[in-house]
């Protein structure tokens, strides 16, 4: 079977619609957990022993304000 060329223009846009879509779905994801998180602290049974060690193993940023655009 023989090889298709592809199209080098529809290929780069194909590229650049990926790489956004994959971008959006992290944001998503992120936001989504770092909206859990936040309420752990109100969890019976969390005290602040348990919420420093949860930050420390998942990650100070999903519990101060947001994440950062890297």
């Amino acid at each position: 079977m023989r090889k298709r060329n592809r199209n080098p223009v529809l290929q780069k846009k194909f590229d650049e619609g990926y790489k956004l879509g994959l971008e959006h779905g992290v944001q998503k994801a992120t936001l989504f957990f770092k909206e859990k998180f936040e309420g752990l602290e109100n969890v019976e049974g969390i005290g602040k022993k348990t919420m420093n060690k949860i930050k420390k193993q998942l990650g100070e940023k999903y519990f101060e304000g947001g994440i950062k655009n890297e």
